[in-house]
């Protein structure tokens, strides 16, 4: 019985301090404001559970990559040893946020497959395969 009773004594402390750590590392992240990764999540562990089905290790790669803005499309500059690359519509670097959020030129094609204004909005609500049909038709 006393076993039972040093277990749950030790539950509200450990619970505490997971609270205080998790409250640490939040108020560090907020304010790293500058960071890309904190406009798609401001709030830490807040895309836990939240992989959809299916979802597996590669597509989860995939997908932070993404959030990031690490993908081929933007990043190629890099392995070839070229100049970072400019939208040529609206000469803006050529970013996963200006394809997906601001470019006019790419606001038809956004508009079939979703209609979010930022970033978080757009990796909490529009699915994998939307964002993907945006990227084969640009």
């Amino acid at each position: 019985m006393s076993v039972g009773l040093a277990q749950q004594a030790r539950a509200p402390t450990h619970d505490h301090s997971h609270a205080y750590i998790h409250n640490a590392w939040q108020e560090n992240w907020g304010a790293e404001g500058a960071n890309k990764l904190h406009e798609v999540l401001p709030n830490l562990g807040e895309d836990r559970g939240k992989r959809g089905e299916g979802a597996g290790r590669k597509r989860e790669t995939v997908m932070c990559r993404r959030r990031v803005g690490n993908t081929l499309l933007t990043q190629s500059y890099l392995l070839k040893n070229e100049e970072k690359p400019f939208c040529y519509a609206c000469d803006s670097l050529y970013t996963i946020r200006h394809i997906l959020i601001e470019c006019p030129d790419f606001q038809v094609t956004r508009r079939k497959y979703f209609s979010v204004t930022n970033m978080y909005r757009l990796f909490r609500e529009v699915g994998y395969s939307k964002e993907l049909g945006v990227f084969r038709n640009i």
